[in-house]
């Protein structure tokens, strides 16, 4: 796209985007914006279309608003999924032929420090605390169109992945890049083969917003929200209208209610449920009752996670929360003419507890995940929680 293209997308962003929000400079002063919309157009010759775009998410993602970023366009990606464990950055799922890096740590990128790489892409993340980087950061690593935005790689050809495997030796492969479709499609079915292997529960019926199981031998009841929306073939009402009959019909004692991968949508949606929990007076016991957060735990999951915190008795496990308890939300969009990015942008704020400056929900219990726990296929939050009676003695 021609120079003057962009030059008007970019005038058009400035516009535009402080009109819209909520609250734009509640964090990045306007007369920084304004400077660094100016410092890019008079940059503009130095740059291809692929930078032009990124330098302008790094400017979106500066206001540190979750719901506030730019859509860049990715046509290309390394074939591998990572996670942010405690302890770094691995690898978890890669194709056949790249196995010999599976749960791997990432050390080196193209001979570039992780740790510099991850400072150079969390520039464009939009985020407002760690847990959210932590969640969405390694989604950006394999995006080739993003790495040569960025400068840290200077074509679209393969990348060198220096890791470190669980003895501590070093290995370097060069990984080439596939259509994102093709990689997605391969990369779902390496994931869907090590999913049939997979004793962890939570990882169950992930294309589901809502299920539950009935864990018998243990009296418990673990129910998996993933997403505050209703599906087509059950919407929540009724599915929680039938979780109730089944808790109130069998022998339950305990409840656990698993919000770490849920991004949000309605949070009205739960509150019927909230309620029944509530008045409970079987589950809504310290030691009966548990709440499991996560860094995706975001948005309205956030507002309904804050129903139980001030309603009910339960214990709270796991990471800090991906969202901020205070946030702007309610996205709305809107295109810029000429490249057709997305912008999207909050048109409301949520205030649901008085100390602002709290970035996330953080559990009772703080559990994270290690490489170990997913090698050897444990979830800790559900463990404690199945052993708690012996944490307290």
């Amino acid at each position: 796209m021609i120079k003057d293209k962009w030059i008007e997308d970019i005038d058009l962003l400035a516009l535009e985007l402080p009109k819209k929000h909520k609250n734009l400079f509640f964090h990045k002063k306007e007369r920084e914006f304004y400077e660094e919309i100016k410092g890019l157009k008079n940059n503009i010759d130095y740059y291809d279309s692929y930078e032009i775009a990124v330098n302008l998410g790094k400017i979106v993602a500066s206001f540190r608003d979750a719901h506030t970023s730019l859509s860049l366009p990715v046509r290309l990606l390394y074939p591998i999924e990572l996670y942010w464990f405690k302890d770094g950055i691995y690898v978890i799922h890669t194709l056949e032929e790249y196995k010999e890096i599976l749960s791997c740590k990432i050390t080196h990128i193209n001979n570039i420090d992780i740790e510099e790489v991850i400072n150079i892409l969390s520039g464009i993340v939009s985020y407002e605390n760690q847990w959210l980087l932590k969640a969405q950061l390694p989604k950006y690593l394999p995006a080739v169109e993003i790495l040569y935005g960025l400068e840290i790689i200077d074509d679209f050809g393969s990348l060198e992945f220096t890791c470190e495997d669980q003895n501590g030796s070093k290995k370097t492969l060069e990984i080439s890049p596939l259509a994102i479709k093709e990689a997605r499609e391969k990369l779902k079915l390496e994931a869907i083969n090590k999913l049939n292997n997979s004793t962890l529960l939570y990882k169950k019926n992930e294309e589901k917003y809502y299920w539950f199981e009935y864990l018998q031998n243990l009296k418990t009841v673990y129910f998996k929200y993933n997403a505050c929306r209703n599906m087509n073939d059950i919407n929540l009402n009724n599915f929680c209208e039938q979780l109730i009959k089944f808790i109130e019909e069998n022998d339950v004692e305990k409840l656990i209610v698993d919000f770490r991968n849920n991004f949000g949508g309605d949070s009205r949606l739960l509150e019927p449920f909230i309620e029944y929990v509530k008045s409970s007076k079987t589950i809504n016991n310290k030691s009966n009752l548990f709440v499991i957060v996560g860094r995706e735990t975001f948005s309205s999951a956030l507002l309904n996670v804050f129903m139980l915190k001030e309603n009910t008795n339960a214990i709270f496990i796991g990471e800090g929360s991906g969202g901020k308890p205070n946030c702007y939300g309610e996205v709305e969009r809107f295109n810029l003419k000429n490249s057709g990015l997305t912008v999207c942008y909050s048109t409301k704020y949520y205030k649901i507890i008085e100390d602002d400056r709290l970035l996330s929900f953080m559990p009772d219990i703080n559990i994270e995940l290690s490489i170990e726990d997913y090698i050897e296929n444990i979830d800790p939050c559900l463990e404690f929680i199945l052993d708690y009676e012996h944490h307290l003695s």
